[in-house]
């Protein structure tokens, strides 16, 4: 088990893992159509309860 954390080749494939979803992460965040989402989602507290 030792072995195993001490691995340099598993610490490259754990880097490039979490590289590659940082990346992917960025792009989905910026995404042309995800603003109007965003928007709607940041009004959220804004909004009066008509519930009431």
């Amino acid at each position: 088990m030792k072995h195993f954390f001490a691995d340099a080749d598993l610490g490259l494939i754990g880097l490039l893992f979490f590289f590659a979803f940082f990346c992917v992460t960025v792009l989905w965040t910026f995404r042309p159509g995800g603003k109007k989402t965003y928007v709607e989602h940041g009004d959220i507290p804004l909004k009066e309860k008509d519930d009431e």
